[in-house]
Formats: structure tokens, sequence, C-alpha cells
């Protein structure tokens, strides 16, 4: 009984103190939040069956990007006019 009463009493007097090797105590910074991702079903030519592709916002925004200048690129190429019906150079 004598060693519960005196280990609970070292164990408030630790918790009251800070440590006496000047190291203090820091709380750990939060986690950035993870981008929400968007799902879409993307139709396949050829199949009535989508297949679902899940990206963050930014990675469609690039995704789209490439398509439209891969689209371009062949306009000039085939038809030979400097600009393409979706804008761009």
């Amino acid at each position: 009984m004598m060693t519960l009463l005196l280990s609970l009493a070292l164990a408030a007097t630790a918790a009251e103190n800070p440590p006496a090797d000047g190291a203090t105590t820091t709380t750990q910074p939060a986690k950035p939040a993870k981008p929400k991702r968007i799902c879409k079903t993307i139709k396949m030519t050829g199949s009535n069956l989508g297949r679902r592709t899940c990206k963050t916002q930014a990675q469609w925004d690039a995704s789209e990007a490439a398509n439209i200048d891969t689209i371009n690129q062949g306009y000039k190429q085939n038809v030979g006019v400097g600009d393409s019906p979706l804008g761009g150079n």
C-alpha cells in the first residue's frame, strides 16, 4: 500500500515539473491534408463498359492540358494552318 502511494506521489510531481535538462515537449505538426481525389468513369471506344479513373484536380487539369497540346500539334502538322480551332499556339 505504501509503495502505491509513493509511486502516485512521484508520478504527480513528475507531471508538474518540467524536465531539468532544458528539453521542452513539443507537439508534432499536423499532417497536411490529402488533396481530394475525383473519380470519373471513362467510356472506352468499342465497349459499353467504362473504366473508373481517380485523380486529384491538379492531375485532371494537367491531363486535359496535355490532351489539348497533342490535338494542337496534330492539327498544325496535318492542316498546316497557324492556329487550331481549340485555341493555343
